[in-house]
């Protein structure tokens, strides 16, 4: 009886640790499976089929946010170089920056 007695303490004691293993087994691929996805994304992917172009990495879009936002730059008055200002130099030439009576 003895016996019986250890032999299901050890199988309980088996089936807890397999289940304790199962959910951290399934945890960490969870959490591997967001890390590949996250330098994915970081890195870029090569192209594939479903997706023909790739996809660029993390400082591939910075650059292209900067290229855009340095186009903007011509839009603010800089002291004289830039298109607002060149656009205001012309208005004020032609007095088309004063109100109409």
């Amino acid at each position: 009886m003895e016996t019986l007695l250890y032999i299901s303490a050890v199988i309980a004691a088996v089936g807890a640790a397999a289940e304790v293993l199962r959910r951290a087994g399934r945890g960490t691929l969870a959490t591997s499976r967001k890390l590949a996805r996250l330098a994915d994304d970081l890195m870029g992917e090569p192209p594939r089929p479903g997706l023909p172009d790739g996809r660029p990495g993390l400082m591939a879009r910075v650059g292209r946010i900067e290229q855009r936002l340095d186009a903007l730059e011509e839009l603010r008055p800089n002291g004289g170089s830039s298109i607002k200002d060149q656009v205001s130099r012309i208005a004020h030439a032609t007095g088309a920056d004063k109100p109409e009576r």
